[in-house]
């Protein structure tokens, strides 16, 4: 598939921190004060769905954004950070109806990473339209085929794109030492269709819920970190689409079968050298940059036969660029790379007091000043949160990301991406606002308008002639 659908489900970690003697407020009242701030914005009173074409809602102890279907990583990039912003922009308002509704006086803090101090988890999901066979290969043969092939890459992915995180063990039990990946520690089998007990490299679990009509599946991966920089989310995302393409196309050839995928998956968050040797089934030792050198090579050459999109293409550059980086020079990815940023300033705090990373560390409390670092390199609100002021520097206009412009993003937490059936989704939603019409938007693939059905199957389908007659036939009864 040249073309196909990307999406994502970040979860945010939410924590209200009360002044005086106030009470705290649940999670879920939270998020449902979060929820109303943003339906004033751009949303409906009843629907999930917003006019940018995302989903808000409260998941477990959580506040879950899944965003709108895009058709490239670096639009879901765009909208990732778009995500963050509103979140962001909406926080005082929420903190207001928190105070006026409930009685709680206090502060919000909103962070968009992936484990907390008491050793949970929580999840940024990867969705993918991905075709269920091949002309050559039934369902079952080709998922083989998919597993084998796609096991390494992923594996290995977060030396480009992991958050970085202080702490080995699910509550950091095992020392104060700095990994790559937030979620490593909790992964621990190869496939699973779990998403919270048994978590996968390679996860199963929504392999009956297609982003479109039979034929093609919905490939969901939950193996991976939430990424505050731009550049981690289009790695993230567009590597992993350049290997399903290269994968439907079968020209993915000399792989590196891994000995032990999982204990490798742990073993390469905790080497932020990434020269640790990593056993494979033919007796070599590699590391994770050879394994990535060996999958982009492979990419390389497949574009230099068949054409790359815009997107693949910068993709590409971009992740050869990181390879060269990491084996020679990472501080050169400072501002792109969110774990090599993090691990920089952590290292910076730790030489000034005087202490080092290991065992000893936990015991000591520089243990809580890393773990603030770590906390608040994740805050969403640009006036506070260390990424922010990192990529910003003195300047004293604030940047949100630095792949993407100020324009772009608040431009998308309020227009749907403009070429998958979420423009149709976002547009009802906008025309409902602006005429206060009467709407229906329950789900993904379907719209009411007056009570007819519009469906939308086809996630490529950018342009409904039913809702746009519906819209614009002067019959709408006000809502």
């Amino acid at each position: 598939m040249r073309e196909r659908i990307f999406s994502l489900e970040s979860e945010y970690g939410v924590s209200f921190i009360p002044s005086g003697d106030s009470g705290e407020p649940t999670k879920e009242t939270i998020v449902a004060a979060l929820r109303g701030a943003l339906v004033a914005e751009i949303g409906l009173s009843d629907s999930v769905f917003f006019a940018n074409g995302a989903k808000f809602y409260h998941d477990v102890g959580h506040a879950e954004w899944a965003h709108p279907e895009c058709r490239s990583a670096r639009e879901i990039a765009l909208y990732d950070k778009a995500a963050d912003h509103l979140m962001a922009e909406v926080r005082e308002a929420a903190e207001n109806t928190l105070r006026k509704d409930g009685g709680y006086h206090g502060k919000l803090l909103i962070v968009k990473n992936n484990v907390d101090v008491h050793g949970n988890t929580y999840g940024c999901h990867e969705n993918y339209m991905a075709e269920k066979e091949t002309p050559w290969m039934d369902h079952e043969d080709y998922l083989r085929l998919s597993i084998r092939y796609l096991v390494p890459f992923l594996t290995t992915r977060m030396i480009l794109c992991g958050p970085g995180r202080a702490g080995w063990g699910r509550r950091g039990e095992q020392g104060m030492f700095f990994q790559i990946s937030q979620r490593a520690d909790f992964i621990n089998a190869i496939v699973s269709r779990d998403t919270r007990d048994l978590r996968g490299i390679f996860n199963l679990g929504r392999e009956n819920e297609p982003f479109s009509e039979p034929g093609y599946r919905r490939l969901h991966l939950i193996l991976g970190d939430a990424c505050m920089s731009g550049y981690g989310t289009l790695l993230k995302l567009g590597t992993f689409g350049i290997m399903l393409r290269m994968l439907e196309d079968l020209q993915i050839r000399d792989i590196p079968y891994l000995r032990h995928p999982v204990s490798a998956l742990h073993t390469i968050s905790r080497d932020p050298t990434c020269k640790v040797l990593i056993p494979l089934y033919d007796g070599r030792e590699v590391t994770a940059i050879d394994i990535q050198r060996m999958y982009y090579e492979q990419a390389r050459r497949y574009f230099e036969q068949y054409p790359a999109s815009p997107v693949e293409a910068e993709v590409m550059t971009v992740w050869g660029e990181v390879l060269d980086a990491l084996a020679t020079d990472p501080t050169r990815l400072f501002g792109k790379i969110d774990w090599v940023t993090k691990k920089l300033v952590m290292d910076r705090y730790l030489d000034g007091a005087g202490l080092t990373w290991g065992v000893s560390l936990g015991k000591h409390p520089g243990r809580y000043k890393l773990q603030e670092i770590d906390i608040q390199y994740h805050n969403v609100n640009p006036a506070e949160g260390l990424f922010y002021r990192l990529i910003t520097g003195k300047s004293p206009s604030r940047r949100l990301d630095s792949l993407h412009t100020n324009n772009e993003i608040q431009q998308a937490a309020r227009t749907p991406p403009p070429f998958t059936r979420a423009n149709v989704r976002g547009r009802v939603i906008t025309a409902a606002r602006r005429a206060n019409v009467k709407v229906e938007v329950k789900n993904w693939n379907e719209v009411r308008i007056e009570d007819q059905k519009v469906e939308m199957h086809d996630p490529f389908a950018y342009f409904s002639p039913e809702a746009y007659m519906l819209l614009n036939s002067g019959k709408i009864t006000p809502a």
